[in-house]
């Protein structure tokens, strides 16, 4: 038994070593580190620690634990295990880097029309948005389609406005009546 523990328990699982000796994991630990036999790193973890090593300044640790096929919580273990520490400033580039990745990646989802992914709010035409924004704070209704914009009879018209929104891809419709009615039935 001693001669199978010696063969088995450095390159093999301590559950699969008890199974084929017919003992417990315990027995096979204690009787393993009496005779001080170690395990050996096994081939994968080293190759695993190396991917880290090599790309541990550049991507995250979800990144690299989806490259790994394992959990960025095991990659964390690996780092600590082989001495990498992050600074902080290295820490806010992989966030940065990651984030700016993201928020493409969603603005290419939006622009295709495709639902989003995360709950990143992605904006693709910044000046049209806070121009609607600033013509629907002085009363304008912005249509189902968000790039048509209604001005209802009474209200006194933004003409730079209205052009400088025509340049960004903004449509200006007069208000219809029906819904002009709505309107002032739910006020």
């Amino acid at each position: 038994m001693i001669e199978t523990l010696v063969t088995l328990y450095p390159v093999e699982t301590t559950p699969h070593t008890a199974s084929v000796l017919g003992v417990s994991e315990k027995t096979v630990k204690n009787k393993a580190k009496e005779l001080g036999i170690e395990k050996y790193a096994k081939s994968e973890w080293l190759e695993r620690a190396d991917y880290i090593r090599n790309h541990f300044d550049t991507k995250s640790f979800s990144e690299l634990g989806k490259d790994l096929g394992i959990s960025k919580n095991t990659v964390s273990r690996i780092a600590g295990q082989i001495g990498l520490r992050r600074t902080e400033k290295e820490i806010c580039n992989v966030k940065s880097r990651v984030r700016t990745e993201l928020v493409k990646r969603e603005k290419r989802r939006m622009i295709f029309g495709l639902d989003p992914i995360s709950k990143i709010k992605v904006v693709t035409n910044r000046p049209r948005i806070k121009l609607r924004a600033w013509l629907k704070a002085k009363g304008y209704v912005v249509g189902e389609k968000k790039n048509v914009m209604y001005y209802p009879a009474d209200i006194i018209r933004c003409h730079n406005q209205e052009s400088r929104g025509s340049e960004l891809g903004l449509r200006f419709l007069p208000l219809p009546i029906e819904d002009e009615l709505l309107l002032t039935t739910a006020i």
